[in-house]
C-alpha cells in the first residue's frame, strides 16, 4: 500500500526530483539525467506495486525520453514533469 511509503524513500525521491528540476533550470542536463535515473531506480526497487509507483516510473521514462530528444522545449517539459512528480509525492499521506 502507498500509505506504507517509508519516510526515507519519500525523502530520497523528493531530493532527487528537486535536484533534477534545479539542474534543468541551470541547463545541466547530465545532472538531471543522473537524478532521474536514480529516482527511477529508487521507485522501481523501494516502492511497493501501486498506482504511485507506476506513475513515478512512467514520469521518469517520459523525462528520460525528453532529455534524449533534440530541441529547446524538451528540458522545460522535463522540468514540468519533475515538478508534477514532486507534487504527486507530496500528496501521498
Amino acid at each position: 500500500m502507498v500509505e506504507d511509503l517509508p519516510t526515507d524513500v519519500r525523502t530520497v525521491l523528493e531530493q532527487l526530483f528537486t535536484e533534477g528540476r534545479r539542474a534543468l533550470e541551470a541547463d545541466d542536463l547530465d545532472t538531471a539525467r543522473e537524478s532521474v535515473t536514480s529516482a527511477q531506480s529508487v521507485a522501481a526497487n523501494k516502492l511497493p506495486e501501486s498506482e504511485l509507483r507506476g506513475e513515478l516510473l512512467h514520469g521518469c521514462e517520459r523525462i528520460a525520453a525528453l532529455l534524449d530528444a533534440d530541441g529547446d522545449t524538451e528540458p522545460a517539459a522535463a522540468a514540468e514533469y519533475l515538478a508534477a512528480m514532486e507534487r504527486r509525492l507530496a500528496a501521498v499521506e
